[in-house]
């Protein structure tokens, strides 16, 4: 059993479907570009976070360590720190 329609009508209709399919295609390619840069734009993003709260957990320990430190120097010599009146 063959097609019953005239060459021209298939030729055209398949023509028109593969047409349909390729642009269907082109923007699938580039939609999965858009969100690749997106996931390289959110990778990198988050990489710089991640090494900012690095660096501030860093300051926290020094700060804690510091006022530590002060706390015991006051604890030690608090009544001469308080003779001392400041200027």
């Amino acid at each position: 059993m063959g097609y019953k329609n005239p060459f021209a009508r298939d030729a055209r209709r398949f023509r028109l479907s593969r047409d349909t399919w390729r642009a269907r295609a082109a923007d699938k390619q580039k939609e999965i570009r858009a969100l690749r840069v997106k996931i390289r734009d959110l990778t990198n993003s988050r990489d710089r976070w991640k090494d900012d709260v690095q660096l501030l957990k860093a300051q926290i320990e020094q700060l804690q360590a510091k006022v530590d430190s002060l706390q015991a120097e006051l604890r030690l010599g608090g009544v001469k720190a308080r003779q001392h009146p400041k200027h």
